[in-house]
């Protein structure tokens, strides 16, 4: 079935009988003859419709075949429409004019039936020709109007510049991000005029950092974090890819960018849903997209049966003599397509090929086309040119392609190239848009971030699909699959044991047209995917899959359930640790009651009120211990604790250690062995801090290990680092418990029964002391029943400390201690009460206040030497009183003492500054406050002497 379009010729004639005649000789031809009985009635059907040649008579009454022919020449639709005059008599008809109306021919009746026939052919191949490539350059239109469709409705950001930095691609969701249509600065003010600024949103981008720009400097970007932040607008956080442009040849054509809008999955699952519909319309883009290159396909073959279709029927013919080096111009079309018009065609009389078809060229084309021509004169290799000549009519610029073949010498005629010649300017610009179009669609694939294929499905012969093979990926794929060289194999060849759930999915999408998005996981590949697939051809069962490799989500999702899980049981064991908290802090305050009561009955009793002071003395210090432990740990947790380095022997750190733990170590009747390998090992460290790591060690072996049990301390130089090990015969500790046993309120097999009172911050304290000392500790046990070990690394250190300050002995500051007055000040009645009472006790002359107003007053009337000073008071606080007292110049050589349950470095610092000389934390102990006496005795002797 002939599918071509029809190339209707138009009959001319006012005799019937010639039209008849006519058309008997051009029936054959199987093309529409449409007739015309006039010159007025030619030119209606002319205005009316398209025909592949016009058939005239000259002779015709009224308006004759020349009049016709003008007014069909100055109508738009015929004027290029081919004219061939028919006259009776030759010398009716004047050639030249014929030619300077537009006739393309003569015919002289009678008519030669297969002549005609054959000129008529070749005009009618022509003027479908013509229509074919009219039609594909209109589909070009069409499909450039769809790509920039298709651009604009993307929901990620396309922008593309030109070699020089000139933007010249900004779609809707570029504009949208910006808030701005784009302006044409230059690239080094891109990230200033259009508010760019790095991941952070608040650093702006400089100028070799925008993604544009570094594309252009031939840098290929893959997922780039930046933000768009424009004034008054929504900031968005994007992910930009992209890459320069590069032409066939290799000349750079500028670059493009194309920016992903994270901002949504930093709000989770509405970020997410927007992310599936932005790759929905991708995979609708790419679509498209394929449609455009499939039309490019077309659009080139077509050119190329145009191509094939005038070289056949010789347009603008010509020939060159080789004997005599001589071009003839055969046909008027030749001179029509190079603008050869009146006296410019006397230049061209027969003469060299030199100064004939070259002299048109332009002059970067001239020396390929004399080269092409003498290669086919030399070799007989078909000529096929295509260069750039001046139509001399109006200096036009046009591109023409010239072919011809070699024709041997026979007998007496020369050898001669026998050539055509065709207009190609047009399909010459829509190649050129076409190239432009594809090479900005495949930046756009390549930019994508998503990985994308084509695959064909295979069935088995009972129709089940069974696996499907490769036909097209993106870059991307690679990345997303981790399948290298995937195009024209086939899955099962890739991965032998892909799971058949995913070509039941794809053969249902192949067998429907039903499309389909979905999330699973590759067993095969080690990977989640997030899919969307649809039929691109059912008849052959090609799919396209949009896909991401969400693996890292996945694993991000579980990670977060684990977290869920362990933020469970780390509240789990803060409201445990609470209870012990609570139980802990009521073990001595029973005894500490009790022991009230018992003095307060006690009257004769000296070796009983001796027993209840032991007894509350035991139960304070070990509340203070609880209360030393937690600060510890909120010190070091907020990086408030400073080491106090200095060179020390770790026999005295290990003596330190035992010492505090023996009542604890005998009251259990346990056996402890100590194994010093190196006596007099020195390191530099915090003595008071390792001792209490080794003390808090061999506590918890004390504490879990049964009666009359044995422990071992043992140290030894390994290398550059110290070894300290505390060994027990304990309870031991479970296999899978071991990883948590340095945890925040974690008691490993604590029986309470057996509980010597802790909270469960013993070891994570010690863990953090050792860390702050650059080492190291773990925990070893065979399991339950069987024991523990606690091994402590420390670096040995180098370098000389400064030796420790020496404290005078309280014995010492105690011989000939003076009376000082004293004022004590606190909102606790029963601490300043207490306080006051102790100092009484060595004959100082004292005074007390409960707030700040009295605590001023009475020492504007007292002019105590000594202030003792609580801060946490209720209105005037200890700072304000502090500033106060130090304002009077009566005040100048008093005293000031800070008491607070705040010790850290910084609190210190801010009694300084509110003008306290020193700072006590409570409970003050008594030789800390008898030291200070000292030291004011101290002042008051050198105040004397002076």
């Amino acid at each position: 079935m002939n599918l071509r379009p029809p190339a209707p010729i138009l009959l001319v004639d006012d005799a019937p009988a010639n039209l008849l005649a006519l058309e008997a000789v051009l029936q054959t031809l199987g093309e529409p003859l449409v007739r015309a009985g006039s010159g007025q009635e030619a030119l209606r059907r002319l205005r009316d419709a398209d025909y592949a040649a016009v058939l005239l008579d000259v002779r015709m009454p009224g308006m004759d075949g020349f009049e016709t022919a003008r007014l069909i020449r100055a109508q738009r639709r015929s004027r290029r429409t081919p004219i061939i005059f028919i006259t009776a008599d030759a010398s009716d008809l004047s050639v030249e004019e014929a030619y300077a109306i537009g006739a393309v021919d003569f015919l002289t009746k009678p008519i030669v039936a297969p002549v005609l026939k054959a000129k008529l052919a070749f005009f009618v191949e022509l003027h479908r020709s013509r229509q074919e490539l009219q039609a594909a350059e209109r589909k070009a239109v069409q499909d450039r109007a769809f790509l920039s469709a298709v651009l604009e409705a993307v929901e990620d950001g396309i922008v593309a510049c030109g070699p020089d930095g000139r933007l010249t691609l900004f779609n809707r969701a570029t504009r949208e991000f910006h808030a701005m249509d784009f302006e044409p600065v230059g690239a080094s003010n891109w990230s200033q005029q259009y508010d760019l600024y790095g991941p952070d949103g608040v650093t702006p981008l400089r100028p070799e950092e925008v993604p544009l720009h570094r594309a252009l400097g031939g840098e290929v970007v893959r997922n780039v974090e930046l933000v768009i932040a424009p004034p008054g607008g929504k900031a968005r956080h994007l992910l930009a890819s992209g890459q320069p442009l590069y032409d066939e040849a290799g000349h750079k054509l500028g670059a493009v960018v194309s920016m992903h809008d994270v901002s949504a999955q930093r709000e989770a699952e509405q970020a997410r849903e927007a992310a599936i519909t932005e790759q929905t319309r991708r995979e609708e883009a790419e679509a498209a997209a394929e449609l455009i290159r499939e039309s490019r396909e077309r659009l080139r073959e077509s050119e190329q049966r145009v191509r094939l279709a005038t070289e056949a029927a010789g347009l603008g013919v010509w020939v060159w003599d080789l004997g005599s080096d001589q071009l003839t111009w055969e046909n008027e079309r030749l001179f029509e397509i190079f603008g050869l018009t009146g006296a410019a065609r006397g230049s061209l009389e027969p003469g060299r090929l030199g100064d004939r078809l070259t002299e048109l060229a332009h002059a970067d084309d001239a020396d390929a086309c004399r080269a092409a021509l003498l290669r086919t004169a030399r070799t007989g290799e078909r000529l096929r040119f295509e260069g750039r000549f001046f139509r001399r009519s109006d200096r036009s610029l046009r591109w023409i392609e010239l072919t011809g073949i070699l024709q041997p010498a026979q007998d007496a005629t020369p050898a001669r190239v026998l050539g055509t010649a065709v207009d190609i300017t047009d399909r010459k610009h829509a190649e050129d848009e076409l190239r432009r179009s594809e090479e900005r669609y495949r930046a756009l694939m390549e930019s994508l971030d998503e990985g994308f294929c084509v695959i064909q499905m295979l069935y088995a012969p009972d129709g089940r699909p069974v696996d499907y093979r490769f036909l097209q990926v993106n870059p991307a794929f690679e990345k997303h699959t981790g399948m290298v060289g995937a195009v024209g194999r086939t899955m099962r060849e890739i991965a032998p044991e892909h799971e058949a759930h995913w070509f039941e999915i794809y053969g249902r999408v192949a067998r429907t047209g039903e499309p389909v998005r979905f999330e699973n996981e590759a067993r095969a590949l080690g990977r989640w995917f997030d899919v969307y697939a649809t039929c691109t051809d059912r008849a052959t069962g090609k799919v396209a899959l949009l896909f991401t490799d969400i693996t890292e989500r996945r694993r991000s999702e579980e990670s977060l359930r684990r977290l869920a899980a362990e933020l469970a049981e780390s509240d789990r064991r803060k409201t445990e640790f609470l209870a012990t908290l609570a139980h802990e802090l009521r073990n001595p305050l029973a005894p500490i009651s009790n022991g009230l009561q018992l003095l307060r009955i006690a009257d004769g009793d000296a070796e009983a009120k001796e027993r209840a002071r032991n007894m509350m003395e035991r139960q304070l210090r070990h509340l203070v211990r609880l209360v030393d432990d937690l600060l510890d740990i909120a010190r070091i947790s907020s990086g408030k604790v400073e080491l106090k380095k200095e060179r020390t022997a770790l026999d005295a750190i290990l003596g330190s250690a035992v010492e505090s733990s023996m009542p604890l170590l005998n009251a259990a009747g346990h056996q402890l062995d100590v194994n010093i390998a190196e006596p007099g090992l020195q390191l530099v460290a915090d003595g008071t801090r390792l001792a209490q790591v080794v003390s808090n060690l061999l506590n918890n072996a004390a504490k879990y290990t049964p009666d009359g049990g044995r422990i071992e301390l043992a140290a030894r130089r390994d290398g550059e680092e110290v070894v300290i090990s505390v060994t027990d015969t304990g309870i031991g500790i479970a296999a899978e418990a071991l990883p948590q046993v340095f945890e925040m309120f974690t008691q490993v097999g604590r029986h309470r029964e057996r509980s010597q009172g802790g909270l469960g911050i013993g070891l994570a304290l010690v863990r953090r002391l050792v860390e702050l000392h650059g080492g190291s500790v773990t925990a070893h046990s065979a399991g339950v029943g069987r024991g523990s070990t606690f091994t402590v690394r420390l670096p040995v250190g180098a370098g000389a400390a400064a030796p420790l300050p020496q404290v005078p002995a309280a014995s010492a500051a105690a011989e000939a201690a003076p009376v000082f007055r004293v004022l004590v000040v606190d909102d606790n009645v029963d601490a300043a009460e207490s306080l006051a009472a102790l100092l009484e006790l060595d004959g100082h002359d004292i005074r007390v206040a409960h707030d700040g107003d009295s605590a001023i007053a009475q020492a504007a009337e007292f002019r105590p030497e000594i202030v003792f000073l609580d801060i946490g008071m209720p209105g005037k606080d200890g700072y304000e009183v502090a500033r106060e007292l130090r304002r009077d110049p009566r005040n100048r050589d008093t005293m000031l003492v800070a008491l607070t349950g705040w010790g850290a470095q910084d609190d210190r610092a801010r009694s300084r500054s509110a003008g306290f000389d020193h700072h006590l934390t409570k409970p003050a102990e008594l030789p800390a406050v008898e030291a200070l006496l000292a030291k004011m005795a101290g002042r008051r002797q050198e105040t004397s002497a002076a």
